[in-house]
């Protein structure tokens, strides 16, 4: 998968929202000076952090990280399971609240928190990451939707994956890279089934990536581990209609008819947590959405445009590196 985003007024206010609001009175929470969609997946048990006696981090005899990763906000609780870190992921510009126990990183966990600072278990080691002195300047390209991702999201594991077949209507770009669930392979043959019968004619369905084989990271995605999500390229025009590889779709090139009935289909099914879409493309989807008479409260649930780049509203969503594809999540 893969804004500007449209949280500096109100980012502090998120991050303190972040928080259980049933936590225990001891709860503190401190957030770095800031001017404020990261994505990683639940990790294995906590990982017990010696010294850290009541969620203590010591400031001394730990060496500070060196992984790409910054600290915006800590809630340390009395019970080490209630406690909260939001931390961005530098690369991604994905900010997340972990817990302890959570994967953070590759191969790294969040193995306790305090006010103002995280400790990290990697290969056997400990690592601090605090908050900086400094303000945090929030990228343009930095997303944050608090209330798309569940734990379930980032599993790395696709037990018993299928992988999706050839057929009419649609071309693979990989196979290798199109295993998914029995039910999304499922979903996504009835969708396109239901986009052809529609007799609008034009160039095949392109289908990008679902998942590898068994699951697990598969870089240079975020997601794309559990055989749920699905890359699938816009229905453009001209010259660029039939290359396989995904295109850039912008105004010329893109056959927004098209392409909003293959968007309708996915929505039809009625099983799709999310799809990713860049904020640009939501707009000439959402003008011709209201020129074929689509209600505004449907408007409304599904696209996050004109609310902003950053709004947690709609199924709709925008993610930095949708310009040449939609993204897909279908529920479990």
């Amino acid at each position: 998968m893969t804004p500007r985003l449209a949280l500096l007024p109100v980012c502090l206010g998120l991050l303190l929202g972040c928080g259980d609001a049933t936590a225990e009175p001891e709860v503190a929470l401190e957030a770095a000076p800031t001017n404020l969609e990261a994505a990683v997946e639940p990790g294995p048990a906590p990982v017990a952090c010696e010294g850290c006696a009541n969620g203590h981090v010591p400031e001394d005899s730990i060496e500070e990280t060196e992984l790409p990763l910054t600290l915006l906000a800590t809630t340390a609780a009395a019970d080490p399971a209630s406690s909260q870190a939001t931390i961005r992921d530098d690369p991604s510009g994905v900010i997340r609240v972990f817990r302890v126990g959570d994967l953070v990183w590759d191969g790294t966990t969040i193995a306790a928190v305090e006010r103002g600072a995280v400790i990290l278990a990697r290969a056997g080691q400990r690592e601090r990451l605090a908050m900086g002195t400094g303000t945090v300047e929030l990228r343009a390209t930095d997303v944050y939707y608090p209330d798309l991702f569940a734990d379930e999201d980032f599993a790395g594991v696709l037990a018993q994956g299928v992988k999706l077949p050839p057929g009419p209507g649609y071309v693979v770009k990989n196979e290798d890279h199109a295993w998914g669930t029995p039910r999304t392979v499922r979903l996504l043959q009835e969708t396109i089934r239901a986009y052809t019968r529609g007799g609008r004619g034009g160039p095949k369905v392109h289908v990008g990536d679902i998942s590898l084989h068994g699951g697990g990271v598969f870089p240079p995605h975020l997601s794309h581990r559990h055989g749920r999500d699905v890359d699938v390229g816009y229905v453009l025009k001209g010259g660029d209609a039939d290359v396989t590889r995904f295109v850039v779709a912008n105004r010329d090139n893109l056959d927004v008819a098209r392409s909003w009935a293959l968007i309708e289909a996915v929505l039809a099914t009625d099983q799709v947590h999310y799809v990713f879409m860049d904020y640009g493309l939501q707009k000439l989807f959402y003008e011709h959405a209201v020129t074929a008479g689509i209600s505004a409260r449907r408007l409304n649930e599904v696209f996050q445009y004109p609310r902003g780049e950053g709004a947690s509203a709609g199924v709709i969503r925008h993610w930095r590196g949708h310009r040449n594809h939609f993204h897909v999540r279908f529920r479990e």
